[in-house]
């Protein structure tokens, strides 16, 4: 039986203790959100998530969807699941109040709303996540009329989204998309091209599905310079005449705008989220945002789809964790090393095993570094629509350094938390009973959503680091040194104030050695991303371990606080030292790999 308790103890003391999210939101204008409403909140949803939708995610696994002549059919236990958190009100908690949302911080949806749900349910919580996304959009670039007509329904859950880029030829490269938009006199565009990989593109959850499609209008630019966006619904109104925006006045949608769906691609898992092959055949779309503005737009919606991705790989490593562990409470296998310890025993409990305890620490000590960090970020996302512009600049250009580790490090991070728990818990681990092994799977993409982990390092390395004169890493050097030199000289601090300073040091040298020998020759930069990107990672957790142990230094004596401090220990003696052979791997840079004689490989 797979069990799950969320993380709301851990979220109470980031917010309240490590991060001031309170005071931050109020002054933010959220004058009436405090850490009593914050905490209903939190336990409010992960009663709705373990109650609601764990109890269906193994049967999704197991059950899958149904393909049948272009339509998609989920599950009846998922509609009715999906249905309950519309009547909630949960699928809308930071859209606005005028849309009939909650209207509460970002933090709360893009994080802790994330990982609860995704370790609930990832196949269910990916639906509402991507129409929270083509809300946030729209109603930030669309038209008012598109706004009137379309965020209600998108904000409750009523009808859903999605982001159309990829094409069978055109993945990562955008630029090479073909599908077409060609202007009307009203001033609607018809779409027509072929898109793939679009999940939850086609399935009978909502009444409609509203698309966010790229694609490019006749005489546009080359490159991704030429793409502009576009919202195509599966539905217009049921007596659409050709009339523009103002034709959108009919509240019942049953006229089919030429979506279809002509495949859902089998998968290593997630069985219960569509990945459709989506049709758009002169389909009526409406521009959204500028002309050929298209690619800065959907970069918005992805760069936020980026950490909802991010959480994925958190949710789904602590639901493996906390069932390894309890797994583990109760298996009994040899004897400690030192002697046995439950002599009327047959065997010991497997957690005298200092491997066991490893994969298990590593597991939990990761999970809680990355939280922490994630969290940071729900509130960064936050700041950068402030008033004050410094407070946005800062906000904004962490962001832009944050996106790409939080995308790949904590899906790394995910995808190797459910290999090692299924490795801790033995032949069960790999059974189906269990549930581990789902959580496997079911993580596995993440590492490829949203562009691939590699994408993601090289953005980080080619883009992010460079980028505003090298802005960006300034604002966070700000804070990481102040930390270090404020603790220099607290005893207490110098076991992790020193690694973390030594880390820094290493980062920036990492960093003008990318810059410098990259501009040379780009292979170097490249060969180097992935290995800086998890360096960079490591430096971002033990900042945040650094402060967790700071703050829990003040309660020693408490199981909690005292549970801080071990888990701060662990990770600066047992995973940062990794960044020393990171460090190596970089300086080694590309002529191992490059000047390999391709026939040899």
């Amino acid at each position: 039986m797979v069990e799950y308790n969320a993380p709301i103890r851990d979220y109470e003391f980031l917010y309240n203790e490590v991060l001031d999210a309170i005071p931050t939101a109020q002054r933010l204008g959220f004058v009436d959100f405090d850490a009593e409403f914050l905490s209903m909140l939190m336990e409010g949803w992960a009663e709705h998530t373990t109650e609601v939708w764990l109890p269906i995610n193994q049967l999704g696994d197991i059950e899958g969807l149904k393909f049948e002549d272009g339509t998609i059919k989920m599950p009846q236990e998922f509609k009715d699941a999906y249905r309950e958190g519309i009547e909630g009100g949960w699928m809308s908690t930071s859209c606005k109040p005028e849309h009939g949302g909650m209207g509460v911080p970002v933090f709360f949806q893009s994080v802790t709303w994330a990982e609860f749900g995704t370790a609930a349910n990832m196949a269910m919580s990916v639906l509402p996540a991507l129409s929270v996304g083509v809300y946030e959009v729209l109603t930030e670039h669309g038209d008012q009329e598109l706004i009137d007509y379309f965020a209600t329904n998108l904000a409750s859950g009523e009808w859903s989204g999605t982001m159309c880029l990829t094409e069978p030829h055109a993945g990562t490269d955008l630029g090479i998309i073909t599908t077409k938009a060609e202007p009307q006199e009203d001033g609607t565009y018809r779409v027509s091209g072929t898109k793939t990989f679009i999940t939850y593109g086609e399935h009978d959850m909502t009444d409609n599905i509203v698309h966010l499609v790229l694609a490019k209008t006749p005489g546009a630019p080359e490159s991704t310079k030429g793409i502009t966006l576009f919202l195509v619904p599966k539905f217009l109104p049921a007596e659409w005449e050709s009339g523009g925006v103002e034709a959108l006045s009919q509240e019942l949608m049953a006229t089919h705008n030429g979506v279809t769906c002509s495949g859902s691609e089998e998968k290593m898992g997630l069985h219960a989220s569509p990945t459709c092959v989506m049709n758009f055949d002169e389909s009526i779309g409406w521009r959204v945002g500028e002309l050929h503005e298209g690619m800065s737009l959907m970069f918005q919606m992805m760069n936020r789809e980026r950490v909802a991705t991010g959480m994925m790989g958190i949710g789904l490593a602590e639901i493996a964790y906390q069932n390894a562990l309890a797994w583990a409470r109760e298996r009994r296998q040899g004897r400690d090393l030192k002697g046995m310890q439950d002599p009327n025993e047959r065997a010991d409990n497997i957690l005298v095993h200092p491997d066991v305890r490893r994969m298990l620490l590593e597991a939990k000590v990761n999970n809680e570094g990355c939280r922490a960090l994630a969290a940071w970020t729900g509130l960064l996302l936050d700041q950068m629509s402030s008033e004050d512009p410094e407070e946005a600049e800062y906000a904004n250009a962490l962001i832009s350094l944050f996106t790409p580790i939080v995308k790949a490090h904590f899906t790394d991070l995910g995808c190797e938390t459910a290999s090692t728990c299924m490795q801790v818990m033995g032949g069960a681990g790999y059974c189906s009973e269990f549930g581990v092994e789902q959580f496997y799977r079911d993580v596995r993409i993440s590492r490829i959503w949203e562009g691939t982990n590699g994408i993601q390092a090289l953005d980080l390395t080619g883009r992010k680091i460079t980028q505003n004169m090298g802005k960006n890493l300034r604002h966070l050097m700000w804070p990481l040194t102040e930390f270090i030199e404020e603790n220099r000289d607290i005893p207490e601090m110098s076991e992790f104030n020193k690694p973390l300073h030594q880390g820094v040091r290493g980062l920036q040298h990492l960093t003008l050695l990318l810059i410098a020998e990259g501009q040379a020759n780009p292979h170097f930069l490249a060969a180097g991303a992935t290995d800086y990107c998890r360096y960079f990672g490591n430096i971002l957790l033990a900042y945040m371990w650094a402060r967790m142990a700071r703050v829990a230094l003040e309660s020693v004596g408490d199981p909690f606080y005292d549970a801080k401090i071990a888990s701060a220990r662990f990770f600066f003696k047992r995973i940062f030292p990794e960044t020393v052979g990171l460090a190596a791997k970089i300086q080694a840079g590309h002529k191992p790999m490059m000047e390999y004689p391709e026939a040899m490989m």
